[in-house]
């Protein structure tokens, strides 16, 4: 039995909640150079694997009864010669937000707060999504992320 979209997009958002929007949360080495976050609860177990620093690219994946039923691949980065440290804080500012409109995870299409702007751009549904994250830092992007990703053994 596999879950259905309602039920797969709520998990995600609770996991991502649990993940990086979190800053008290801590990721642990992989022992391939990248840092990796697991979490289960129920029939759930999610995960959030990651590289880099600056620019830095992940996948995550979410599993129901032992199957893999989600996957997110992403990259991002932010632009040279700015304090990455407060452009990370303003973007888990905006994830503990959560979607809104169109957007199937992560943050609002928008959300603002002083000079700080996030953006939220996305195409499609938790089957099969394409997704843009922007901060603006008066008017100028300072961040970009995409992600692209959707349900997962649909088919075998």
């Amino acid at each position: 039995m596999r879950p259905q979209a309602q039920e797969l997009k709520n998990t995600l958002r609770k996991f991502n909640l649990l993940g990086y929007a979190d800053e008290s949360i801590k990721y642990e080495d992989n022992g391939k150079g990248g840092k990796i976050l697991t979490r289960n609860e129920g029939n759930w177990k999610y995960e959030d694997e990651f590289y880099g620093g600056e620019p830095y690219s992940g996948n995550e994946t979410l599993w129901f009864d032992g199957k893999d039923v989600f996957r997110c691949v992403y990259w991002g980065k932010v632009a040279e010669g700015i304090n990455f440290s407060d452009i990370y804080a303003f973007l888990r500012k905006a994830l503990k937000e959560g979607p809104t409109g169109n957007c199937i995870h992560r943050g609002p299409e928008k959300f603002e707060e002083n000079n700080l702007k996030y953006t939220n751009e996305c195409q499609g549904d938790i089957e099969e999504f394409i997704q843009t994250e922007g901060i603006f830092l008066n008017n100028e992007e300072v961040y970009k992320a995409y992600f692209i990703g959707g349900r997962v053994n649909v088919q075998k």
